[in-house]
């Protein structure tokens, strides 16, 4: 094969492999088409132009009837009535002056409620030690978030079990809400498993902490 033959032959491979794309393409857009999601959105764009042509046609209509609107071609009269006419007002008794009613009560004692202030667990530095160790799985929990952020979590802390229950998560300062699913993430990664902690024995009750968490 001379290198004449040799060009035209790779011309006519390259026009072969353009009507090959060509083809390609246009049944791949098909498919595409066809497809109920993209049948869906188009029909919502379709709605939605709609509307806005309806609302449109509706404004106008309404400024319309404001602009035509006649206006009165004469303030109407207002006669003004004759002194005559006006009625003296009868003036209201004052009523009399009532004395105000005093009584004297004795000064009564009274309990007093102040109470003693109730001490930190003896185990809140290995709880806040465990809770430290989860920031790997917290952090997985704020994954593509754009800005760091701190939230207050409030929870009761069983030191016998070690299960955490009735949480409460506030975001502290700038940070934004969080979403449903990165509360539920948060929650799980506190929670499970529970933390071993050296409760007293006879401890039983939950204790309500409360701790910041930054991410």
């Amino acid at each position: 094969m001379n290198p004449r033959e040799l060009r035209q032959a790779m011309r006519q491979r390259r026009s072969e492999l353009r009507k090959w794309l060509r083809l390609t393409g246009r049944q791949a857009r098909e498919r595409i088409e066809q497809l109920p999601a993209i049948r869906r959105a188009r029909a919502r764009r379709r709605l939605r132009r709609a509307l806005g042509v309806a609302l449109l046609v509706l404004l106008a209509s309404w400024m319309r009837c404001e602009c035509e609107r006649p206006y009165p071609s004469e303030v109407p009269k207002v006669e003004a009535k004759g002194a005559a006419e006006i009625k003296a007002e009868r003036p209201v008794p004052t009523p009399p002056r009532r004395q105000p009613l005093r009584a004297q009560i004795e000064p009564q004692a009274r309990a007093s409620y102040q109470g003693a202030a109730r001490a930190s667990p003896a185990w809140i530095d290995e709880f806040r030690l465990q809770v430290a160790a989860r920031s790997p799985r917290l952090a997985q929990c704020f994954t593509g978030s754009d800005r760091p952020g701190t939230l207050r979590w409030t929870t009761s802390v069983n030191p016998r079990s070690g299960a955490a229950s009735d949480h409460e998560l506030e975001p502290v300062g700038a940070s934004a809400e969080l979403r449903r699913e990165q509360h539920e993430c948060v929650v799980r990664a506190l929670s499970s498993p529970p933390y071993r902690l050296s409760a007293p024995q006879g401890g039983a009750l939950p204790d309500r902490v409360s701790l910041m968490i930054e991410f």
